[in-house]
């Protein structure tokens, strides 16, 4: 389940007193709609940092009079842009999709469309959308482009949420199985680095034979480290020295742009 020092690593710019009113109705939504493994969890709570600006808007700024008489959006009755704008953690927008979502939830959103702002209900349409549209089995292969698409319509954005979902698969890894990684790591080993990079990524903490390959690995290209197992600090100076040689932001944390350039050599 999400914590909330997970979600302060993820969202920075979330304040505190936020994250302690929303994040018991965030872990609810998520574990209702079956969001509650590492791949979907990562997914997910990436896309909401995008859409809400790291839960800072539950309501779009902008007044809505853009969607009026989009029938697309069910919006046939006046007044239907402003009265159902984007509103919740992934903007639901339209009198079709507030009639949709109330209906499935139980929620009338028709006559109160406000209630979708709230965090009683705007994380459990949010996490209803996700289980509707496919979205687990989409963060199950992983194909996070294709999840942005059936958000977004588009992918715009998809920079910034790949910039979350990066950072929320080296804050969430701990329900990934460890031998699952020793045997990436094992496997890219033997192809010469040429695999992908293993998940979780390692990082200062991290323990066993994956460690200890890379290792291995910074020892063969000249950093000073000891070959133990374990990723303290000096595991962590030689990736940074590694990553600011290439060109790298020295975070210390062994991920697809690091371990490329650990096996570029």
């Amino acid at each position: 389940m999400l914590t909330d020092d997970e979600l302060r690593q993820i969202m920075p710019n979330c304040p505190a007193a936020r994250r302690a009113d929303y994040l018991p109705f965030l872990q609810q939504a998520m574990e209702e709609f079956g969001i509650t493994t590492y791949a979907r969890e990562t997914a997910f709570i990436a896309q909401l940092a995008h859409e809400s600006a790291e839960l800072r808007y539950m309501e779009e700024i902008a007044s809505g009079a853009a969607y009026e008489g989009r029938a697309s959006l069910g919006n046939t009755q006046p007044g239907d842009g402003k009265r159902y704008k984007g509103r919740g953690p992934i903007q639901l927008t339209g009198r079709a999709n507030y009639k949709k979502y109330g209906d499935l939830l139980g929620v009338d959103l028709i006559n109160n469309p406000t209630v979708a702002a709230t965090k009683e209900v705007g994380f459990r349409i949010a996490g209803q959308f996700w289980k509707l549209n496919g979205l687990n089995e989409l963060a199950d292969k992983p194909d996070f482009k294709l999840i942005t698409k059936r958000i977004n319509g588009g992918y715009n954005g998809l920079d910034d949420r790949l910039k979350y979902y990066e950072r929320a698969k080296r804050v969430m890894n701990r329900d990934v199985n460890p031998a699952d990684t020793v045997a990436a790591v094992a496997s890219a080993v033997a192809a010469g680095g040429n695999g992908p990079c293993p998940t979780p990524y390692l990082k200062q903490g991290s323990s066993g034979d994956a460690v200890r390959s890379i290792q291995q690995r910074l020892a063969a290209l000249g950093y000073k480290v000891s070959v133990d197992g374990s990723f303290g600090p000096g595991t962590c100076a030689a990736v940074k020295a590694c990553q600011t040689k290439n060109g790298l932001t020295g975070d210390g944390v062994v991920g697809p742009s690091t371990w490329t350039a650990l096996w570029a050599g």
